[in-house]
């Protein structure tokens, strides 16, 4: 576990494991499946608190706990929380059986991983496959997994108060005996929810790069069938290969302006457009992600102007902009991506190989009012120079620009530089500049490096870090580092990428 200033448990917990259900959600999979073969037996167990209970009840009131009506356990259950259901649902069968109301499966996460986990979401699908209204699906990417996936989603087809669809994999490419037939099906099955469905609300692809590549033909469907009540959709990607791009998707910008409601929307950098941004003009926008993977000289992006009419329409709205194994991107970022007037909020640079120092320099003075989340991740290449990423041999007395970015960015609260090495008495000038208004301040151990003149102060500085963070605060630990971070042959870049991205479109 890592922790930040505050006691705040860092995310960085999840770049160990990449796909995490919520704790809660799990817990109560994992103890659902514990009582599922006492439904199955038809058992009745109770606890010796609950057996004293029903006889003190049946000598006092002649009355039977266990044989309440239905109606009445109901009524009792719905003022409890799912885990306190799952609690009371062990007093005995009735209790057990109430527990399985669809009431109170309108919400489920279903985990793919393995025949156990499989197995208990087939339960639940049979169950509730018509009923329930929000799904997430966390999958494995086996060929396994991937058919389990595509059942479930064949049975979700016939749901027509299915509200929410959210994919959660491990990767961003499904390993299917054959990939072609296998993205076929599940294309077919996504069209057919959004056909069926009443009233879906949202949809994410997961980033699933497979079924990204049908995001137009996904579009279509969407904006004939549920354009009047999708307030999320997810179509971005994370590609296997940055260069490998569709063209034809920029000229789809004009298509979003049927969806009256949409206020949470992630795409590739190819769909960003005037076209999309004029589309995008109903108010009602409150995220904007965009992932950036190739980077051609055929796709300007929107102009500045088309930025700020796109603001005073959604004064509300938060541009996340994610740079994921973008080579020539970050070359690019200062000159031809960032533009003054965009909402920007969170910088993502994931696995890009370098820092653009200019860029930085434009976040202070560009989004001094918007910037809160700086994310800069990278493997550990052979050729890493000692001296600090941020530093500028062209102007070497130049202000270090992540210190300038604490100071000027009022909104700023979290910073995170893994893989680039940095100046220690810089990284405490960030601490005091942001103190607790940052949230979430991670640099590992290894990366912090110190002047001739003061490696002596390390000791103080981290205390004094400490003292404005936390007392929990301490640089990340090679064991706590992502195996691909320290070297990129021993893992896989988007075992980091994946959950960080997939937090971005919920």
């Amino acid at each position: 576990m890592i922790r930040a200033e505050n006691g705040d448990v860092v995310y960085l917990e999840q770049l160990k494991n990449p796909i995490e259900s919520d704790a809660t959600e799990k817990a109560v999979s994992k103890k659902c499946e514990g009582q599922l073969s006492s439904v199955k037996a038809n058992s009745c167990s109770s606890y010796k608190g609950a057996n004293r209970t029903t006889e003190m009840a049946q000598e006092d009131n002649n009355l039977c706990w266990n044989n309440l009506p239905s109606i009445i356990l109901q009524e009792i259950y719905s003022y409890l929380s799912h885990n306190c259901r799952l609690r009371v649902s062990q007093v005995c069968k009735n209790w057990r059986y109430a527990l399985f109301h669809p009431h109170f499966w309108k919400k489920i996460t279903f985990v793919l991983k393995d025949e156990e986990s499989a197995s208990w979401s087939r339960y639940l699908a049979d169950n509730f496959e018509l009923s329930v209204q929000e799904v997430t699906i966390i999958c494995d990417i086996s060929n396994y997994c991937a058919k389990e996936t595509l059942a479930l989603l064949r049975k979700l087809k016939h749901n027509r108060q299915l509200r929410k669809l959210f994919l959660k994999p491990s990767n961003s490419t499904f390993e299917c005996e054959d990939s072609t037939k296998c993205t076929k099906e599940l294309v077919s099955s996504l069209i057919n929810i959004i056909k069926r469905s009443d009233h879906l609300e949202a949809l994410s692809l997961g980033c699933i790069e497979d079924l990204t590549g049908n995001a137009r033909l996904i579009l279509v469907h969407l904006r004939n069938c549920q354009a009047k009540h999708l307030t999320t959709l997810s179509l971005a990607s994370v590609k296997d290969d940055p260069d490998d791009y569709n063209a034809l998707n920029s000229g789809y910008g004009h298509m979003f302006n049927s969806f009256a409601r949409l206020s949470i929307l992630t795409l590739d950098y190819e769909f960003l457009s005037d076209s999309l941004l004029k589309a995008l003009n109903s108010g009602t926008m409150e995220r904007l992600v965009i992932h950036v993977h190739g980077w051609h000289y055929q796709y300007t992006g929107p102009t500045d102007s088309s930025w700020q009419i796109f603001v005073q329409k959604n004064p509300k709205c938060e541009l996340r902009l994610n740079l994921i194994h973008s080579y020539v991107g970050i070359e690019k970022l200062d000159t031809n991506i960032l533009r003054p007037s965009m909402p920007l909020t969170h910088l993502k640079v994931l696995f890009c190989e370098t820092v653009n120092i200019r860029a930085l320099h434009r976040l202070s003075r560009w989004y001094s009012r918007t910037l809160k989340s700086l994310i800069l991740i990278d493997s550990v290449q052979p050729t890493t120079r000692n001296m600090p990423a941020t530093y500028d041999p062209s102007y070497p007395h130049s202000p270090d620009p992540l210190v300038l970015v604490a100071w000027k960015c009022t909104k700023l609260v979290e910073i995170v530089l893994l893989g680039h090495k940095y100046h220690q008495e810089n990284l405490l000038a960030i601490a005091r500049l942001r103190g607790h208004s940052l949230k979430s301040l991670v640099f590992a151990q290894r990366f912090i490096t110190s002047g001739i003149e003061s490696w002596y102060k390390a000791e103080t500085i981290t205390h004094e870090i400490k003292e404005i963070m936390g007392s929990q605060w301490e640089p990340l630990s090679d064991a706590d580092l992502p195996t691909v971070v320290k070297n990129p042959l021993d893992g896989d870049s988007r075992e980091v990428i994946m959950p960080l991205v997939l937090r971005d479109q919920k």
